[in-house]
């Protein structure tokens, strides 16, 4: 029996599910390095598909896996070929395919190289050179580099990674200049070389405590752009030399109180530096380009703004633009003049969505945070609320229109979002405050969240359930196990980790370099064992015992980074005590979600948990499709062996 909603809704459109559920219906824009020509992501029968047409023109279907979803296309230095990455089921293990535009369909595998991961060095378009790929396929933890030729299909070493190099940045030509390295203490170091036949030598040693990212080369071949804390709360963009010297800012290279997320290059060097603040935005640092965004702010004045792609001269910039309550937008910017190239959810017009408003807080013991409310339309005081919880958790939430965020609010309920520490893109201090503290402080502060919209009148302290994730999956699991929480009335799951023990041990071979920097000093490592014991302490299955609130949980079988067993363990500790727990496991998705009918399928699946539990609206039936994957998993669920 569902609960009364406590907040009428009569004035709000209850907008249907099969409109506000499915999937954009174009991702993504990236224009040909001529400019002349765009390749999209459009969603065709359920499936992310490749299309391709005149910048101005109409565009056709040229790749569609039945399959799966394709999520990414990129152009051939040339704009002879389109290239897509694509792994097999979500197991994460990506090949590099080539795409003729000129014959719909033919597709070839420049990389079929069973059980290795291909990943696209980061090049301007247009670029001279080969095309430079790191793959794993010599050796699962480390990667080599490889040209290839598209064109031809071959595939050929050009430097072998004896070092234990991390990651690899290439210069204008296409010859690798900088390389990363992390050490066993966790320390990050930069190798570089002043000639592309030279021997690489250590540039820079980053701590483990200093956030530090390797940007790229900068066009004029001397420096390395990096981005680092070493002198102030916040992470601005240095250049360091490959003849050596201290680093030095660069020009423009910060966000204020906010870390930098990228500086943007063209072939004559940085043309805008990228921040987040309360949302997405670009700063000019070169005259033509501030010309660009100028005009796309006047098409979208006050929206976020970002940097899609861009043509091989910069005569042609596509941007995307949205904001809380406006759905996404592609804007062109040819010839002075912008206009807009897509909509990405043309369905969606007419219909009035929820602000997402800012808000800041201090955690209990002090450290100043920052969040969202995003309130139903016509709301009037406490309401059913969820706390959404972000993943990674090295990642952060901002002022963008999220479907998922406003497809709750639709329904009748507040949504809060809070950066919690250990997020990024906040400064030192938040970002620090999350070392050691899964499960711990970084859940109190999402509590801390709850409380604030509690006393501001926003929720209503007996109808608040908690969902995320990944991390956020972890975070909700938390939430209603551990003893002095908030007292959640409900919690989803989508591939949290509830033993962090054996989530790190099982961490891909690829993954086994990045963790002194990374989960063994936010969490531990599993071999130390102090670090073992207070693992096992933060982890949900320790405290399963104590769950009590309805759950639901989804998981991807084919998951590389939190593997199905996570899941099952919470479920047959759950089930052994009659707990309510609807258990979702999907055969042909991974971490995330790739296909419609999957993302149909649970958001159907929260609509109907959370009416439950919270007492919001349900729409009418979603498409059959969404209901036989609903089904398929739901009995998947159930047929786990405990």
């Amino acid at each position: 029996m569902l609960l009364a909603v406590a907040t009428p809704l009569s004035a709000v459109p209850l907008i249907p599910f099969d409109i506000l559920a499915k999937a954009p219906a174009i991702s993504a824009a990236v224009v040909s390095p001529d400019g002349t020509q765009v390749a999209t992501i459009e969603t065709v029968d359920g499936r992310g598909a490749v299309h391709v047409g005149p910048l101005a023109g109409p565009r056709r279907l040229v790749l569609r896996n039945p399959d799966r979803s394709i999520d990414n296309v990129r152009w051939s230095a040339d704009g002879r070929w389109l290239l897509v990455l694509q792994d097999s089921g979500g197991d994460e293990g990506y090949h590099l395919f080539r795409i003729d535009p000129a014959t719909p369909g033919s597709t070839r595998d420049l990389t079929p190289f069973a059980g290795a991961n291909a990943e696209i060095l980061r090049m301007p378009a247009g670029q001279a050179g080969p095309l430079l790929l790191a793959i794993n396929r010599r050796d699962p933890e480390y990667a080599d580099v490889y040209a290839v030729d598209p064109e031809a299909g071959t595939v050929r070493e050009v430097l072998r990674n004896d070092a234990g190099y991390t990651e690899f940045f290439a210069d204008g030509s296409g010859a690798v200049r900088a390389a990363g390295r992390i050490t066993p203490d966790g320390s990050l170091e930069l190798w570089g070389r002043a000639a592309a036949d030279g021997a690489f030598v250590r540039l820079y040693t980053a701590p483990a405590a200093e956030r530090f990212r390797i940007l790229g080369i900068h066009a004029d071949g001397r420096s390395v752009i990096v981005r680092s804390n070493r002198d102030g709360n916040v992470e601005r963009a240095m250049l360091i030399g490959f003849s050596g010297g201290r680093p030095r800012r660069l020009n423009g290279g910060d966000c204020g109180s906010f870390d930098v997320d990228d500086i943007l290059q063209d072939a004559a060097g940085p043309i805008a530096t990228a921040c987040t603040r309360i949302a997405s935005d670009l700063t000019p640092l070169e005259g033509g380009f501030a010309e660009a965004v100028r005009l796309a702010r006047r098409v979208a004045p006050g929206d976020s703004l970002s940097l899609e792609s861009r043509s091989a001269d910069g005569k042609v910039s596509l941007f995307y633009t949205d904001a809380g309550n406006r759905p996404g937008r592609f804007i062109v910017v040819s010839g002075g003049k912008a206009s807009v190239f897509a909509e990405t959810r043309p369905e969606l017009a007419g219909y009035a969505f929820a602000p997402t408003q800012p808000f800041r807080l201090r955690a209990r013991d002090g450290l100043p945070l920052l969040g969202y409310v995003t309130r139903p339309l016509a709301s009037r005081g406490p309401g059913p609320t969820i706390v959404a919880v972000h993943g990674g958790p090295w990642t952060r939430d901002a002022a963008s229109f999220e479907r998922e965020t406003q497809f709750y609010a639709n329904r009748g309920y507040t949504v809060i979002q809070v950066n919690f520490r250990g997020s990024t893109g906040l400064g030192k201090r938040v970002f620090e405050g999350g070392v050691g503290e899964f499960g711990a402080r970084m859940s109190d502060d999402v509590d801390d969240a709850v409380r604030l919209a509690i006393r501001k009148g926003w929720a209503d302290p007996a109808r608040v359930c908690i969902m995320g994730g990944s991390y956020g999956g972890f975070a909700a699991l938390t939430g209603i196990s551990r003893v002095g929480g908030f007292a959640y009335r409900c919690a989803v799951d989508f591939a949290g980790p509830a033993d962090l023990e054996t989530l790190v041990r099982a961490f891909p071979p690829s993954w086994q370099p990045f963790l002194p920097r990374s989960w063994y000093r936010f969490v531990g490592n599993p071999d130390r064992p102090g670090d073992a014991a207070l693992m096992r302490e933060r982890s949900p299955l320790t405290h399963a015992a104590a769950m009590r609130a309805p759950l639901l949980i989804f998981q991807g079988a084919n998951d590389p980074r939190v593997r199905q067993d996570q899941s099952d363990r919470i479920v047959c500790s759950l089930r052994a005590r009659g707990i309510d727990v609807d258990y979702l496991l999907a055969g042909n998705e991974g971490h995330s979600f790739a296909n419609e009918e999957t993302s149909l399928a649970i958001t159907r699946a929260t609509e109907v948990f959370f009416a439950r539990h919270l007492g919001g609206e349900v729409g009418a039936e979603p498409p059959e499709a969404a209901t036989r994957a609903l089904d398929a998993f739901r009995a998947a669920g159930k047929a786990i062996r405990c």
